[in-house]
This record gives structure tokens, sequence and C-alpha cells, in this order.
């Protein structure tokens, strides 16, 4: 909305404002994706060289401000979270992040970032109050200290229990999303949605159920901040390979937070879809670009390669229109 103003004063407010866009420029970076050229609908490796290396990588994440970029990366096997953070105009070269208590070294994969870029959740396993003799898989939340991370601490329960949880997404109101193997699954593992309520904590999760989940059983799930697509990895029948991509909508008049309906998975298809895993599914946060990795092996003791992918995220549009089409 535009307003008449005092010509005047016009060349103060137009220098402020210049000034104001100038430092924002200079506090963080536009989304520049690592100075790399953005792909189009065909998927192709990101920064090769800089992430893609002859490492085991996993994951893709940027914080929200496009300042910090988050990626999983296996060293002497042990999975690492590594992140490249923008510094004096130019991004830095990857380093690991390490946030549990002490600094010691354990393993940090499948991280997320929340929309408001002050909580950084990530799958974990080490000793804490629940588990802190043989601890399982969890779910770990680090809070934004200035330009850096502080100390992680276990999510608490009801999220973190004696199941395993892993793949965090965090939506617009700050509720999470996650897989589980909890009592009630349909399949081995299932996404989970747990809202996030106004004194800070977290309410009961609750399965989402069919379609999206199936006794084949469902592994990561990134779901978009107003919730209204979900892009989620299964296995089940029909799929290319040992794990596939797939999109599923949510369907008009429900909420979120009262048990939300989701239309059928699509499959991705062929140019995403390969006879490895796919998974690891991420979307920047301006919208534009899909991540995924591939994982070459049936396990991760038997795989030599993991990469991963980008491609512009417009490849989803035709799946969005089959579910309009397809809509009541």
């Amino acid at each position: 909305m535009f307003e008449k103003t005092d010509s005047k004063k016009r060349p103060v407010v137009c220098l402020t404002m210049i000034t104001a866009l100038l430092c924002s420029a200079c506090a963080s970076p536009p989304l520049s994706y690592l100075d790399q050229e953005a792909p189009g609908v065909v998927p192709e490796l990101f920064a090769v060289g800089v992430v893609n290396t002859d490492a085991i990588e996993l994951n893709a994440v940027f914080h929200p401000d496009g300042s910090e970029f988050f990626f999983t990366r296996v060293i002497d096997g042990d999975f690492t979270m590594h992140r490249c953070v923008y510094r004096d105009g130019a991004w830095s070269e990857p380093e690991a992040l390490l946030l549990y208590p002490g600094e010691e070294p354990a393993l940090a994969v499948d991280m997320a970032v929340s929309p408001d870029g002050q909580s950084l959740y990530f799958l974990g396993r080490f000793p804490s109050s629940l588990s802190p003799e043989n601890p399982g898989l969890d779910l770990w939340v680090s809070q934004r200290q200035g330009q850096g991370w502080g100390t992680a601490s276990l999510v608490p329960h009801p999220v973190s229990t004696e199941a395993a949880e892993f793949y965090p997404c965090v939506v617009a109101d700050g509720s999470l999303y996650y897989v589980s193997d909890g009592p009630g699954s349909l399949g081995s593992t299932d996404i989970v949605r747990a809202q996030r309520l106004s004194d800070g904590s977290f309410g009961e999760p609750q399965n989402l159920g069919a379609p999206v989940n199936s006794v084949s059983g469902e592994g990561d799930t990134f779901v978009a901040p107003d919730e209204s697509y979900m892009i989620l990895t299964s296995s089940r029948p029909g799929g290319l390979g040992q794990g596939d991509l797939y999109v599923s909508f949510r369907q008009p008049g429900g909420s979120p937070a009262q048990g939300a309906t989701w239309s059928e998975p699509q499959n991705l298809g062929a140019l995403i879809n390969s006879k490895h895993t796919d998974f690891c599914p991420m979307v920047s946060p301006d919208g534009k670009l899909l991540f995924f990795t591939r994982r070459y092996g049936n396990t991760w003791e038997t795989s030599e390669r993991c990469e991963i992918y980008w491609l512009d995220a417009s490849y989803l549009d035709p799946f969005r229109w089959v579910h309009i089409a397809g809509s009541p």
C-alpha cells in the first residue's frame, strides 16, 4: 500500500530505506546456494567438490536467512553434521558442527531449521536422561546464539520416547513432523505430527495414518511450512527402487492440528527416483529448489557412494495439477 508523503521528507526516507537495504545485504545473503548456478528440472549433483566429494554425504538444509548451509558427512564411519557459513561476503569451507555437551563427537544427522531461524533440530544418538547408558535414536535441538548455536538438548517427552524418532521437520507454527517406530505404527516406521503448544511444549504426537503411512513403512519426510504438501520416502509397492520419493497434498477443509487428511501419495517418477534409495527430501526456504539424497547400496555398511542432488521445485507442479484435477 502506498501513501502520500511530504516531498521535503522523501530524500530522508529514501536514504533510510537504501541504508537499511544495504545493511540487510551485508548481514546475510539472499539464498545464493553456495554460489552454485541453479539447476533446471533435471536433478544435478549439488556443489561438487565442496559438499559432494568422495566421502559419503547426505542432507541439504539452508538457514531461512541464507547465512548457513547444513549437511552430513561420514568421516571414519561417523555421521557428523557440517555447515558452510556466509562470512565477509563469501561462503566458508565446510566445517564440523559439534553441538553435544562438551562438543563430544557423536551421530548428528537429518537436521532441520525452524522457519523463524532460531531452532536447529536433528537426529542424534548421545547419552541423556532418557537413556544415559545405551542411547537410541532421538531428536535433539539447539537454539540460535548470535551467529552460532548453543549446546543441544534432547527434545523432551512426549516427542522423545524409548522408541526411535528421526528426520524432524518444523512447520510455520512450530509444530514438529518426524518419523517414529512407536506403538501403533502401520508399518515399521510412520510419519507423526506433534502440535506446538502455547507454552512452547509439544502435544501428544498424532500418527498421520493412511494413505501417507502404509504397511511398507515410511521414512524421511519434508513438510511445507504452510503444511500444504509433503514429500515422503517410502518403499511401498509400485516404486522404482529400494526407497522412492512421493508427494502428498493436504486435502481442503482439514486442520493439521485437528487431524488433516492427505491425498494418496504420487511417485515423483524416474527423473528423481532410481533403482537405489532416494531419500532426505528438503525444499529451500524460498520454495524454489528441491534437494534429495541418493544412496548407492542396500545398507550404510555396503554403500560406497551417497550423493546430494538438487533441481527446480517447479518439477512438483504437474503433481499438484493432478491432485487438483482429482479433488472433489
